[in-house]
């Protein structure tokens, strides 16, 4: 996996997100409960929690792929229900499903998405994000034939192929050996100093809060704590994330 080419700007167009008491029910089970926060644009914001504290939730409700039950999310101060079609276009997503094709190849895969985001010159950047994932070798293979790892990365290829202002990524180090992690958050990093908003969950602290600006803890659903990324925080989030498995 390769960085991304030389830093731009930050992106004058990528949206100001805002949550006011953003609920999720599913029955009698809250899964997100009354969290409200302002993301800026072009910052990277590490979400933080045990399993089941609502990360997934919250990242799905952003990505437009979840309605809350209660609550408000806008962009650029806009209601999601205003927003136009083509929005969606400006996010990136990465969860524990792929929205990969098993019986297309690597290539047919970004192909197919590239037509449905309307990608000028597709094939040069097909060949681009390929490059940057290390999957130039993997191009025919089908995706049911690829490992873990290697569909996580084609994932991570399928989100970052229409170069969305916004990525958000849920626990996207799954299946990725110790080197390929790595260099994954380096390229996270540098697509943040490139300018574009970075939203990722995580439970592993160490690597994920590296190149992270602010902290987000969500603790049964509930924001127990938002702030900036400073190195004296880290020992304090990992007393919180301790307390909140007990």
């Amino acid at each position: 996996m390769t960085l991304p080419a030389s830093p731009r700007q930050p992106a004058p167009t990528s949206p100001r997100i805002v949550t006011r008491k953003l609920s999720k029910y599913f029955g009698r089970f809250t899964a997100l409960d009354e969290a409200t926060l302002t993301i800026e644009p072009g910052e990277f914001v590490v979400v933080l929690g045990r399993n089941g504290a609502g990360k997934t939730t919250l990242l799905r409700i952003l990505g437009l792929l979840q309605q809350p039950s209660r609550g408000e999310l806008l962009f650029d101060d806009q209601p999601v229900a205003s927003l136009p079609v083509r929005f969606r276009q400006r996010i990136g997503f990465v969860g524990h499903e792929t929205f990969l094709y098993d019986e297309l190849t690597v290539q047919e895969n970004l192909l197919f998405y590239a037509r449905l985001y309307g990608i000028a010159n597709a094939e040069q950047r097909i060949g681009e994000v390929l490059a940057e994932m290390a999957l130039e070798a993997r191009a025919g293979s089908f995706a049911r034939h690829l490992s873990r790892g290697l569909k996580q990365r084609l994932a991570l290829a399928r989100a970052w192929l229409h170069h969305p202002d916004v990525l958000l990524l849920d626990e996207p180090a799954t299946g990725l050996d110790a080197p390929t992690r790595e260099r994954m958050h380096d390229w996270l990093a540098r697509c943040h100093r490139a300018g574009h908003t970075v939203i990722l969950s995580s439970h592993e602290l160490r690597e994920s809060l590296r190149p992270a600006t602010r902290i987000v803890l969500l603790e049964q659903g509930r924001v127990a704590f938002d702030g900036p990324n400073h190195p004296d925080r880290q020992e304090e989030m990992q007393a919180l994330l301790v307390a909140a498995a007990r």
